[in-house]
């Protein structure tokens, strides 16, 4: 008759990344202008931003359904069929589904891969843009049920081995809209006309508090004012103070920010005999708080006095080693690719994530970042000019230190721009812009644990009390190999050899 030895059994909770994949979907959309609008003879510049909305899982699909949505929001820089700068803001939905076993967190991180727009008449527009949706979901499992040493007259002794080990854990922060109203200085400009604007938001501090996350940072807004042939940006920089509820946030914990525009306007309005713009920026913050969990993993198991019969299994252990907002520079020169640019008037910048690399105990973030130059020829003999736009690309790299890694790297990353700085020369263009990388970096490896063990009853171990045995262990032998084979107990052998269970058995000769 076989019994299990398990009375009492306390389950060791473990996080596991149980879905990490990539899909790709497409927006087509046709765009009809208004009237108002001026018509679209060249286009400039097409610059694409997601906006994250929504998610939702759909458990009535074996395995269930992700569901996810958002919005693509366009600027479209272009001349009208006057050869005037103009600027249109447009957007499209997108949807998508994607097969999940997450039940816990999951983070889904959309980037832009490539947009294109077509005018396919001075007032229609066809705007394509491909995206890359990660999904990476977190499971919550229980494993390695531990067997608890009993001892007493009429129990059963059982030994019990276990491994400490790093488990991660991880708190989502709830979404955190913020709203910022404030002004731009146009003196000396009232009678230029608004063109486009823009903003930016850099996370540069990011910390676990009591119960909170506390972030620092700076929110930039961007105007493009133009009057006649005189183009000029104006632009003012807001100091990000916030606190971000997360509980259960400790002071030590890894975290991690991020930031995203979702809406911004601005109004030129008249105050007395001054003209100033206005604008109203909308935002939304979110992030993670993680830790690793001591805990303890039942390695094996022996009985001291019936044979036992055991089996092992193998398990993937995360832990994470990196959580952080960080930041470096870029500078980059390049042959300039439009020779008839005299004036820059705008330089936009848009960094992308593309793959990790791991080498030794360094981990570097690659991507590129593509930069968009508007500018114009010199203004002829008629008063006009022709407006232009370069394009380049920069390889980026980000180098950070792990810790000791053991086991396979997964990660996620995505880059922000903060200052940029921009100048030709008669050959060159240059330039300077820091990048902002928020990333997570976890590790995967492999533990083995104890499965089942059944206790058989009927089988006695039968001991001669007046018999003593010597043992001589090999050398990859330790107490614990010595005290299973010859059903004993670590204890009892230390004890009666007068060594402790951490000492070394090589050339030693043990007492049974």
């Amino acid at each position: 008759m076989e019994n299990s030895t398990k009375e009492r059994s306390d389950a060791v909770r473990l996080l596991e990344i149980s879905d990490d994949t990539s899909i790709n979907h497409e927006v087509s959309e046709e765009f009809s202008l208004p009237d108002y609008v001026p018509e679209v003879r060249k286009i400039l510049l097409t610059r694409a931003q997601v906006l994250p909305e929504s998610k939702y899982v759909s458990d009535t699909t074996t395995p269930p359904t992700l569901e996810l949505g958002g919005t693509v929001t366009y600027s479209i820089i272009y001349t009208n069929e006057e050869g005037m700068l103009c600027a249109l803001p447009l957007n499209s939905s997108y949807e998508a589904k994607a097969p999940i076993l997450a039940n816990g967190a999951t983070f889904i991180d959309t980037t832009v891969e490539n947009c294109t727009t077509r005018v396919t008449a001075p007032r229609k527009l066809t705007v394509k843009t491909k995206l890359k949706s990660r999904i990476m979901g977190f499971n919550e499992k229980t494993e390695g049920e531990n067997i608890s040493p009993r001892s007493s007259a009429d129990e059963i002794y059982i030994e019990r081995k276990t491994e400490p080990r790093k488990s991660l854990e991880i708190m989502p922060i709830s979404l955190q809209n913020i709203r910022m109203n404030d002004r731009l200085d146009m003196s000396g400009m009232e009678k230029s006309k608004p063109i486009w604007c823009d903003a930016s938001i850099i996370l540069s501090d990011v910390k676990a508090q009591g119960g909170r996350v506390s972030v620092r940072g700076d929110v930039t807004v961007k105007c493009l004012l133009v009057n006649g042939m005189e183009e000029t940006v104006i632009s003012k920089t807001i100091p990000l103070v916030e606190d971000i509820e997360a509980e259960g946030a400790v002071v030590g914990d890894m975290t991690s920010a991020r930031a995203r525009c979702v809406s911004l306007s601005i109004s030129n309005e008249e105050n007395g005999e001054k003209s100033e713009l206005f604008f109203d920026l909308n935002c939304e913050l979110e992030g993670e708080v993680q830790r690793n969990n001591e805990i303890e993993l039942t390695k094996d198991a022996y009985s001291t006095k019936n044979e036992m019969q055991s089996t092992y299994k193998n398990i993937d252990v995360f832990t994470s080693l990196k959580c952080q907002n960080a930041s470096f520079t870029v500078s980059e020169s390049f042959k300039r690719e439009n020779d008839a640019i005299s004036k820059i008037i705008d330089v936009i910048a848009d960094p992308v994530y593309e793959k990790t690399e791991v080498k030794g105990n360094k981990i570097y973030f690659l991507g590129k970042l593509f930069v968009h130059v508007i500018g114009r020829s010199e203004i002829n003999d008629e008063g006009t000019c022709e407006y232009l736009s370069d394009h380049y690309e920069i390889p980026i790299k980000y180098e950070t230190e792990l810790p000791r890694i053991n086991g396979e790297i997964i990660s996620r990353c995505d880059f922000s721009i903060g200052n940029l700085n921009a100048r030709y020369d008669s050959e060159r263009f240059y330039i300077t812009t820091e990048i902002f990388p928020t990333f997570s970096v976890y590790e995967k490896s492999t533990a083995t644990v104890l499965d089942k063990a059944i206790l058989k009853k009927e089988t006695e171990y039968k001991t001669d009390s007046s018999c003593v045995r010597v043992c001589f262990p090999k050398e990859t032998e330790t107490l614990w190999d010595i005290a299973k084979k010859y059903h004993t107990t670590v204890n009892k052998l230390a004890e009666q050899n007068g060594i402790s269970s951490e000492d070394s058995l090589k050339g030693k000769s043990l007492i049974i």
